[in-house]
C-alpha cells in the first residue's frame, strides 16, 4: 500500500474519532482537481464494476454540495485536519 494512501486513511480516521472537518484537494475520475472541506463519517468499500477487487472510500459530508458524498482514498491528493465545522445554534423564543 502507497505511503500517501495509508497517511490519508490514518489522518480520516483520526478526524472521525476527534469529530474534526478536513480540507482535501481532490482528483476525480475525469482528472478534475477540486478543493473541499469535509466532515468525515465512515469508511466504505465500493465495488468496483472494471475490476475484481472493492474500493476503499470515505462517506462525508461535502459543504461544497452542501450533501453526504463518497470519496475514493487514493483519489484524495492532499489532506489537512480542521476544527469542526458547526451548524448554527438553534434559536429558542421561549419566553417571549
Amino acid at each position: 500500500m502507497p505511503m500517501e494512501y495509508t497517511n490519508n486513511f490514518n489522518q480520516l480516521q483520526d478526524a472521525i474519532i476527534r469529530k474534526k472537518s478536513v480540507e482535501i484537494a481532490y482528483k476525480n475520475y475525469q482528472g478534475e482537481y477540486s478543493e473541499r472541506i469535509i466532515k468525515p463519517i465512515k469508511f466504505e468499500m465500493v465495488e468496483r464494476k472494471t475490476n475484481f477487487y472493492d474500493r476503499l472510500c470515505i462517506k462525508a459530508y461535502c459543504n461544497l454540495k452542501k450533501e453526504d458524498r463518497v470519496f475514493a482514498i487514493y483519489r484524495i491528493q492532499k489532506l489537512k485536519i480542521i476544527d469542526w465545522i458547526k451548524k448554527p445554534p438553534k434559536l429558542s423564543f421561549r419566553g417571549f
